[in-house]
């Protein structure tokens, strides 16, 4: 349950919104939000009363802020950055055009060129600041320093990572997709470049095939580009 609960801090009264529930059999605090006493919480109603509501705007922050606390738990952005080879510049850096791209992505279904739009409707717009826009040509250069190589190395990095928190999968699930691409294999060189059969039935072009492991929280350890699913 919800309640206010008043404070006595050097014999004045202030107020704070606080959520209890039980936890192993036992009444806790789990949630406090600091209001301030009670003149302050006057003058904060009087402003938001006193404000128009065309000026006010809500923003979805949960999992914008999950997916940042991951970021920082995982050292996401600092192991994209060490296995790219790219010159300190203004802007954003390759592993933030990343996590930038996998945020914006699980918000729904984006593309590079709408990106933008999501950007600025974002929490997460006040909170990076950079000089350039986040249109498809700035990802598709960002991008270019991520070959198959470094994505291997940085996934090496972080399947570590997991497994030194303690993330060592003792089930392995393997999902394995597959599309065609319009790519074409000009020298016939490419390890995955190749005619194949996928779910589109278009034998004529080029597929890539994908898997994913996972283990048994559906956290994602490795995975695997091929031409053909095993």
């Amino acid at each position: 349950m919800v309640f206010l609960r008043k404070k006595l801090i050097k014999g004045k009264p202030y107020w704070y919104i606080v959520e209890a529930a039980r936890v192993n059999g036992k009444v806790k605090t789990v949630f406090q939000i600091y209001l301030g006493s009670a003149e302050k919480i006057l003058e904060m109603k009087k402003q938001c009363e006193s404000m128009p509501y065309d000026k006010l705007k809500s923003f979805e922050y949960g999992k914008l802020a999950a997916l940042l606390h991951v970021n920082e738990e995982l050292g996401f952005i600092d192991i994209v950055n060490k296995h790219t080879d790219k010159k300190l510049i203004d802007g954003l850096s390759v592993g933030e055009y990343l996590l930038l791209d996998i945020i914006g992505k699980s918000h729904g279904i984006l593309s590079e060129n709408g990106i933008e739009d999501w950007f600025k409707k974002s929490p997460i717009s006040f909170m990076w600041k950079f000089p350039h826009k986040l249109n498809c040509q700035n990802f598709l250069n960002q991008m270019s320093y991520i070959d198959s190589d470094t994505m291997k190395k940085i996934e090496d990095d972080l399947c570590r990572v997991l497994v030194e928190k303690g993330l060592t999968p003792s089930i392995m699930f393997v999902d394995e997709s597959n599309w065609f691409t319009f790519a074409t294999n000009y020298d016939e060189k490419s390890e995955l470049l190749h005619k194949g059969y996928n779910k589109k039935h278009r034998k004529d072009k080029n597929q890539i095939c994908v898997s994913l492991a996972v283990n048994e929280n559906n956290i994602p350890l490795f995975t695997n580009l091929s031409w053909k699913c095993s």
